[in-house]
């Protein structure tokens, strides 16, 4: 099977509306939601209308804990947040601090958090809803993130549906030579360091999953252009043949300037989320 998704639903209204443009159209298989920003109750009222129209749509919880308000108790979370309540943690700090001596800690802390956002969405839902999990950053994959996922889903018993694997072929980017001057070397990097993640995710299962789950979007990141998905294409499919899953993953909404507000805290996040190369993925879909 292979689908189409799109990430950071909730970022800004905008944005939303841009997401929800195109699951009108039917360009999208599912969206993830973001539930830690200030327009998130905006979002969700703009969305359940649609999700009433479109009951095939998967709806995901995109776990956030690199920008925004936490949903949990700030006294609660000491190692995730500043003085404000904001999240002040990088994707690297995660990673390192699954190897020394904050991991419990900080896995207790990434646990409450989660369970906190968890809950926030659940309430947001119709009683129907089944819960569909992926992360801002894939930080879900780094093992300490992992294993306060794996701690929450467990002790609280929640019916998951599915759990993005963020493990990508590298095999369709080797064979194409042509493309490799188009592929930011930091996603490279990126890519390298998941798959090392996704041999700790693999070996510590959170749910059981039908045939393999692969992803199309860390390498292009940010750039999923439709010339390049199409030339790409046929190399891609077959990790989308049955029951294996294919996920080609977009981020095609955009802040407007006038949405900015201090919960953006982020100078990184805020480029990408306010960047032109969005509109570029909206058109994509249009195109595919």
């Amino acid at each position: 099977m292979i689908i189409y998704h799109a990430d950071d639903y909730g970022i800004s209204i905008n944005a939303s509306k841009e997401i929800l443009s195109l699951v009108q159209q039917g360009k999208l298989s599912g969206i993830s939601v973001i539930p830690n920003m200030s327009c998130f109750a905006d979002c969700i009222d703009l969305l359940l209308p649609v999700m009433k129209e479109r009951p095939a749509l998967t709806v995901a919880l995109h776990l956030n804990f690199f920008e925004g308000h936490c949903c949990a108790d700030p006294s609660e979370i000491p190692l995730l947040i500043d003085e404000n309540g904001y999240f002040k943690c990088s994707w690297m700090y995660f990673f390192k601090s699954s190897y020394t001596s904050v991991r419990n800690e900080l896995r207790k802390q990434l646990s409450t958090e989660i369970q906190a956002q968890i809950q926030k969405l659940y309430h947001a839902m119709p009683s129907n809803y089944v819960l569909c999990l992926d992360s801002h950053q894939h930080s879900h994959m780094i093992p300490v993130v992992w294993d306060a996922l794996r701690d929450v889903v467990l002790w609280n018993h929640y019916p998951v549906q599915y759990i993005r694997i963020s493990r990508e072929p590298l095999a369709p980017y080797l064979s194409t030579p042509a493309l490799y001057h188009t592929y930011p070397p930091v996603n490279l990097i990126k890519n390298v360091i998941i798959q090392f993640c996704t041999w700790y995710t693999n070996r510590h299962p959170i749910i059981p999953m039908k045939g393999n789950y692969y992803l199309w979007g860390l390498i292009m990141g940010g750039s999923m252009d439709a010339d390049r998905i199409n030339r790409l294409m046929d190399k891609f499919q077959k990790y989308g043949q049955d029951p294996d899953t294919l996920e080609l993953l977009f981020h095609p909404g955009i802040i407007l300037p006038e949405e900015l507000s201090p919960e953006y805290n982020n100078p990184d996040f805020k480029a990408a989320e306010t960047s032109p190369k969005r509109q570029k993925e909206y058109e994509s879909l249009m195109k595919l």
